[in-house]
């Protein structure tokens, strides 16, 4: 795939210093998100393993304006998008922030933003992906969660503080909702395995994967099913990056 370069504008951010990448395999999953019968969850994720009823929960809202994210190849120029669609339906339209519902699916190597920063160090996942700052630089941690703002204002107009922040972490504070995509995630971590990164099995780095995505990050069977099952069943609208 194509190296991702962020804007430059971000370039302090992104000189933060590195982990040390671990000797220790990751701990098998025990959240939620991964089996509800305690079964390995293979390439296709099934009802029995699935928590549908959180997802429902998650997703089932009275808003108004509920919009879904399609986020695949890794572009996460994209986060800027849902914050723009937020700022714009919040300041332009006027639209009450408990009026509006917002989910971000991610499929495909858009996964990537959803892993943390165990998960990227352990795995070299900026190198085997081909992630790079501005100086051409592997990233080797989640850049793309931790908030950036670093202003108290509340000035939406203002690009250092919370209304500009399209990191993850703010946008869930703004009540976006993260999803992983699980058939992406066992094929990311078989090319782990390929790639000679890791000694343990593809279930192994399959199950670490789930174990380690972002807090709040919800595993689904399948991205671009998920999207379907939103617009189709809640009416969500549809939007992407690319």
């Amino acid at each position: 795939m194509q190296a991702y370069v962020p804007p430059a504008a971000h370039s302090s951010y992104m000189q933060r210093k590195s982990f040390l990448v671990s000797a220790v395999p990751l701990a098998a999953c025990a959240t939620v998100a991964c089996a509800g019968t305690g079964s390995q969850i293979g390439l296709v994720e099934t009802a029995a393993q699935f928590d549908a009823r959180a997802f429902d929960k998650a997703v089932a809202t009275n808003a108004e304006f509920r919009q879904v994210w399609d986020a695949g190849e890794l572009q996460p120029r994209i986060l800027g998008g849902v914050k723009n669609s937020l700022n714009g339906l919040q300041f332009g339209f006027n639209v009450a922030p408990a009026n509006i519902a917002m989910a971000f699916v991610a499929h495909n190597t858009s996964n990537l933003l959803l892993y943390d920063d165990t998960a990227w160090t352990t795995y070299l996942l900026g190198q085997l992906f081909a992630v790079k700052d501005p100086t051409g630089a592997v990233v080797s941690t989640n850049i793309f969660a931790p908030s950036r703002s670093t202003s108290s204002t509340q000035d939406p107009n203002d690009v250092h503080g919370f209304y500009q922040d399209a990191s993850i972490t703010t946008l869930q504070h703004r009540g976006v909702h993260f999803f992983v995509c699980n058939t992406a995630l066992v094929q990311q971590a078989a090319t782990i395995v390929r790639a000679g990164t890791t000694r343990e099995s593809e279930q192994d780095v399959s199950n670490a994967l789930r174990a380690h995505l972002l807090p709040g990050a919800m595993l689904v069977p399948s991205g671009v099913a998920a999207l379907a099952y939103l617009q189709g069943r809640y009416h969500y609208t549809y939007a992407t990056g690319a």
